[in-house]
């Protein structure tokens, strides 16, 4: 990234964030020419591209076909009554500019497939999974290992929630696939339903890691982690994720 300067309208926006060792003036100036992509635009998304803009990132893709539902009021924080039935990429974009009108916000309103990743992620510092569904997360993680991309996934359902941060060309961890063959993973909130807040603080935790890795590239993130929180019992759980051998997906490209 070029060096760029803070505008006084710049320190003043984002003062609160500028007090942290972890970012400061450097640091915002690097969100300030970060590009990130957010795929899903559900209560994962909605929120994580809500925090991205008011940080500040210079640039962000917002991915999604769907339309709003009166179901996904009670999660998705960017919808209200008055956006039933509108594309979720337009009624982000309206309500994300009121937020900051710094950020390029664009938008995709395709479905996330193995036929157009490797377009929607290209040049990203990072790709923010937000999907709801296996197939789509592993097609995610397939192009973000192919062209050596962060990743940031994020899920949730019932009153539980999971995370995994991906960074394969520096890091000795598994990829996606390598969790789908290693262990049984559970991500469906349609079936299983999910209380709103849960759904949150996944998106908080998705969007705080990708943040300062993008702010900071020495800040210690915990990549290859897979984190589990279980909300009602307060239990937490974080194990290393090792590659599988068998991967045909990160395996191949070691």
């Amino acid at each position: 990234m070029n060096n760029v300067h803070l505008s006084s309208d710049d320190i003043s926006r984002y003062s609160r964030q500028l007090m942290l060792d972890d970012i400061d003036e450097k640091g915002q100036a690097r969100l300030k020419q970060a590009y990130a992509v957010v795929i899903g635009l559900g209560g994962l998304g909605s929120l994580v591209a809500r925090y991205l803009v008011g940080a500040g990132i210079g640039k962000v893709l917002l991915v999604d076909n769907d339309t709003v539902d009166k179901s996904n009021i009670h999660r998705q924080v960017l919808f209200n009554q008055d956006h039933i039935g509108q594309h979720k990429t337009q009624a982000s974009f309206a309500q994300l500019r009121l937020v900051n009108p710094n950020t390029q916000i664009e938008l995709a309103e395709v479905q996330a497939n193995s036929s157009n990743l490797a377009s929607l992620i290209s040049g990203a510092h990072c790709v923010l999974d937000c999907s709801d569904n296996i197939t789509t997360r592993k097609a995610i993680n397939a192009a973000c290992v192919n062209q050596r991309t962060a990743l940031f996934i994020a899920a949730a359902s019932q009153c539980s929630w999971q995370a995994l941060n991906l960074q394969l060309n520096e890091n000795n961890h598994g990829c996606y696939a390598c969790l789908l063959a290693q262990t049984k993973v559970q991500e469906d909130c349609i079936s299983q339903g999910i209380l709103g807040p849960v759904v949150g603080m996944a998106a908080c935790y998705q969007a705080t890691q990708a943040l300062l890795y993008m702010a900071n590239p020495k800040v210690n993130i915990a990549w290859g982690q897979y984190t589990i929180m279980n909300v009602a019992s307060a239990q937490f759980q974080s194990f290393s994720l090792p590659p599988y051998k068998h991967c045909e997906v990160c395996q191949c490209h070691t």
